[in-house]
């Protein structure tokens, strides 16, 4: 191998994080160690401080710079400097040789962690921390677990918490947007499902073989596979947007639509639902044959087509007894597409939906035109062709 390759190998890589991500997790991490030093000075000696807060402010790395890192998660964050410390603390009671007791902390912490599923490299310093730190930290014996270590850990976790959820672009555990919000259809975070069907299990398989400790987590992983794949399909199509393939004007109904008069739109057109639009233009809803038949649903003496045909039929009388309009019976919200979106982001609503007919709106929710299965199959046999 040339000597240039094997010194490029020993250069920084490029990386895509902007200049202003940088100075957020610099910002953070600046109030992260100030609360731990203003927390620390209660228990400790000035000169003791450096030695407790240098594991924190390794730590403060990994929380600040790579919060979705599987090891900056809360479990190993606590848990790695936890034991490690327990550990560190052990060694010391049972031997006193500096270097033995050194070697020994941060292997056996090492090991430990790794047993728990709780790695956090910070978690190291914390076993050394009790072998080399003097006297007045080792004579804290398993107390040094609750205060300084606790009460650190305690404080630089709600921080992370707080600003990692605050923040554009964070979140903080790994999946805590999925519990406290539902993901919708655009939602450029949700991996895009494909013909390959790579899933979660796949994954921990291949990491499982390669028998190595990957610091990306088996979702983030599985992220990049589909959004890669998504990036190619991109360049494989072309910049091809919604807009450009859908058909318009749109046939729509409103709220008040009478059912009687969109069954007969529907049967008029041969189509399988309408948009349903307030007053305004905005899609509200969804109407389709399926809400029609969800209606008629029994077992009374008449039979389906009968019930069917007295849903439909308008009631004469002032009140009715079944439901007359549109708005009653619409699925909402509707599985809507704007119109500056890729093509390629109608795969995945199809393949998880498969709606006969996706309304194309824009950036207010204004219907602007309708697409088909039919339209996206002659968008890419077009695009084919031209290639």
């Amino acid at each position: 191998m040339p000597i240039y390759a094997i010194f490029k190998l020993f250069l920084p890589k490029k990386n895509s994080i902007g200049l202003s991500e940088k100075l957020l997790s610099a910002l953070a991490s600046i109030i992260a160690i100030f609360l731990v030093m203003l927390c620390s000075q209660f228990f400790l000696a000035p000169h003791d401080l450096p030695w407790i807060v240098a594991s924190m402010g390794a730590s403060a790395v990994l929380l600040f710079a790579v919060p979705q890192g599987p090891l900056s998660q809360p479990w190993p964050f606590v848990a790695g400097h936890l034991i490690s410390g327990f550990v560190g603390v052990t060694v010391v009671l049972f031997i006193d040789d500096l270097v033995i007791a050194s070697c020994l902390a941060v292997s056996s912490a090492i090991f430990f962690m790794y047993i728990t599923g709780s790695l956090h490299p910070p978690g190291g310093a914390t076993a050394l921390t009790v072998v080399v730190g003097g006297s007045s930290i080792q004579s804290l014996g398993y107390m040094y677990l609750l205060t300084p270590v606790g009460i650190n850990l305690l404080v630089m976790l709600l921080w992370a918490l707080i600003v990692n959820n605050l923040l554009p672009n964070r979140c903080y555990p790994n999946g805590i947007q999925d519990v406290f919000s539902q993901k919708t259809m655009d939602d450029s975070h949700q991996p895009e499902q494909n013909s390959l069907n790579i899933s979660k299990e796949d994954v921990h398989e291949v990491l499982k073989e390669m028998n190595i400790f990957v610091d990306v987590s088996e979702a983030d992983l599985n992220k990049i596979f589909h959004l890669s794949l998504n990036q190619l399909r991109k360049k494989r199509i072309g910049e091809v947007l919604c807009e450009d393939i859908m058909s318009f004007p749109a046939m729509s109904v409103e709220y008040g639509t009478e059912i009687e008069s969109a069954w007969a739109l529907m049967a008029k057109y041969k189509v399988h639902g309408f948009p349903v639009v307030d007053k305004v233009g905005r899609v509200i809803g969804m109407v389709s044959i399926a809400d029609f038949l969800n209606q008629v649903k029994g077992s009374d003496e008449n039979t389906l087509v009968e019930r069917f045909k007295n849903f439909i039929k308008r009631t004469p009388d002032i009140e009715a007894e079944k439901l007359e309009y549109v708005g009653h019976i619409m699925s909402k919200p509707a599985i809507v597409i704007r119109n500056d979106q890729h093509i390629n982001d109608i795969f995945k609503i199809f393949n998880a939906n498969g709606p006969h007919h996706l309304p194309v709106v824009d950036h207010n929710d204004k219907l602007l035109g309708m697409i088909t299965p039919k339209d996206l199959l002659a968008a890419l046999h077009s695009d084919r062709e031209a290639i």
